[in-house]
């Protein structure tokens, strides 16, 4: 087995017990966010014709920040599996209420609003979930390569499911879209029920308690502080984007639904190359550098975009969003994986998840009120962000003794059980 982990090849890891479920389930459960999050503002930009109320399809994701405590001590007390797939159950179920709804031309803004809102407040369940079993069922060596795999997942659903999502929308409308959405998320709860990782769940006491030793547990540790620091400004950098790239191809340029999809997917694409190739160099002592390049790359495509407006542009951006895209991912979960101690997966990850996920949501919320009057202004906007990310993410603390559990953790053939 020493030798196998020595080669720390893609194909070890997916050989690995659990891997490929759990790889085949995140990729179903993002595919269905990614195709759900670009419908929900496509359709709220044709139904509603307001920017601001597409933008607050993204800002109302802040409502899952203060369950992510909550969502992570559950995860360490219940599994991870039962966790991921109640979101992904609960997704599906709001979903197809959305779908059903507009079918019947009974969905007022408000209420689309609060039903998305509710759409999101399980979020953390699977988000945590998914990062806290992967460094049960991966041995240490192996999490730069588990990362970068865990990554093109993400990249594979961020290309396939806009590419749907827009083509879905605009050939047969929002409702047949959503109801793939509701189907997808099915698939991807069947698929990860049962998989175990190697964490005992033996917590006992108020839940309550556990979440605040959690919420102890992050602002104790100086990495995951770093993370947020950069991560924030950084998600409030791509949130602005989710929203300013629709209106301005949708409005300003009069392009059809379809290319705002395949936009998304020209940044999936470039991301793909980026985590496979930063997985096999390794990022241990280089996560810091790696990040804030990453953040840099997209900063001179969006100044351009801002001024000079175009569809070729917007192509060009989405590609220098895809090239830093990738690299990142991987160094963060993997930074984050070392600094944290495998008791504390669960509450940990899903603070720091929940924390760097809002800046998504308020950049969502603020791109939604700036291209209501100027999505080029959004674009620039976006551009800083990134500068401020980058600078913050060189502040991020070195590690003195970074938490890798390779010696507590058994080998990876006795690293997972897979239940009935």
């Amino acid at each position: 087995m020493n030798n196998t982990l020595d080669r720390r090849s893609y194909s070890v890891v997916l050989r690995l017990p659990g891997v490929a479920r759990l790889v085949l389930s995140t990729m179903l459960g993002r595919s269905a966010n990614q195709m759900s999050s670009l419908v929900l503002i496509l359709f709220a930009l044709r139904t509603y014709h307001s920017p601001a109320l597409a933008g607050a399809v993204v800002l109302v994701q802040l409502a899952a920040v203060p369950v992510g405590p909550l969502a992570g001590a559950l995860v360490d007390r219940l599994g991870s599996s039962i966790m991921i797939a109640l979101d992904f159950a609960a997704a599906a179920a709001i979903t197809a209420v959305i779908a059903i709804l507009a079918f019947a031309h009974m969905l007022p803004a408000a209420l689309f609003v609060l039903l998305v809102l509710l759409g999101t407040v399980t979020w953390p369940f699977s988000g945590a979930g998914v990062k806290a079993l992967l460094p049960q069922i991966v041995p240490a060596p192996l999490w730069d390569r588990a990362n970068a795999l865990d990554s093109v997942t993400s990249i594979v659903a961020s290309i396939a499911g806009p590419v749907a999502a827009g083509t879905m929308f605009g050939l047969v409308g929002p409702e047949p879209a959503l109801a793939t959405v509701a189907a997808l998320y099915i698939l991807a709860a069947f698929f990860i029920l049962g998989l175990r990782g190697t964490a005992q769940h033996r917590q006992h006491g108020s839940i309550f308690g556990q979440a605040l030793s959690g919420l102890g547990y992050f602002y104790r540790n100086r990495q995951l502080r770093g993370l947020a620091l950069a991560i924030v400004p950084g998600n409030i950098s791509v949130g602005i984007l989710v929203v300013a790239m629709p209106v301005l191809l949708l409005r300003t340029l009069h392009q059809p639904a379809e290319t705002v999809g395949w936009i998304w997917a020209v940044v999936g694409a470039f991301s793909l190359v980026g985590a496979l190739v930063v997985g096999r160099m390794g990022t241990r002592g280089r996560e810091r550098s790696i990040l804030a390049v990453a953040m840099l790359v997209p900063a001179p495509g969006l100044a351009v975009a801002a001024f000079a407006p175009g569809v070729a542009v917007s192509f060009m951006v989405a590609a220098l969003v895809g090239i830093g895209l990738g690299p990142l991912d991987v160094a963060l979960f993997s930074l984050r994986q070392r600094a944290v101690d495998p008791a504390w997966y669960g509450r940990a990850i899903a603070v720091s998840m929940t924390l760097n996920a809002s800046g998504g949501a308020i950049g969502g919320g603020l791109g939604g009120v700036v291209s209501q009057a100027s999505p080029k202004a959004a674009l620039l906007i976006s551009g800083l962000f990134t500068v401020l990310a980058a600078a913050a993410a060189m502040t991020i603390p070195k590690a003195g003794r970074l938490t890798t559990p390779s010696a507590s953790l058994p080998a990876a053939s006795a690293t997972s059980q897979v239940g009935p």
